[in-house]
């Protein structure tokens, strides 16, 4: 029987035991820690959802923005904005897309 330090406790306690009788913990080893290039790639998914977030508001507001700079009626105003919001959701996705695939190419 192999017997490990209990993370919490520091008692010793055997590899198979499914807590730790001192102090139950349920953790004996400790959290489980990635190693750095799996850590970096585990991050990806985040980023990559931020990023089209990110990317996808930016242009659908310039696109809003610009919208309402280039009517000359409030109508105008309104429908371009609408218009050439959606116009920069709609080229901000694809872009995201592509560069988020790029990140899981290294």
């Amino acid at each position: 029987m192999e017997l490990i330090d209990c993370h919490d406790c520091g008692k010793p306690v055997s590899l198979s035991a499914r807590q730790c009788p001192q102090c139950g913990s349920k953790d004996l080893a400790g959290p489980f820690q990635l190693e750095k290039r799996a850590a970096r790639r585990n991050g990806v998914e985040a980023r990559n959802d931020r990023f089209l977030i990110l990317m996808t508001g930016t242009l659908g507001a310039v696109g809003t923005f610009y919208g309402i700079e280039t009517g000359s009626s409030l109508m105008q105003k309104a429908v371009g904005a609408l218009l050439y919001g959606f116009v920069g959701i709609v080229v901000a996705v694809p872009i995201a897309f592509a560069v988020n695939i790029t990140r899981n190419w290294r």
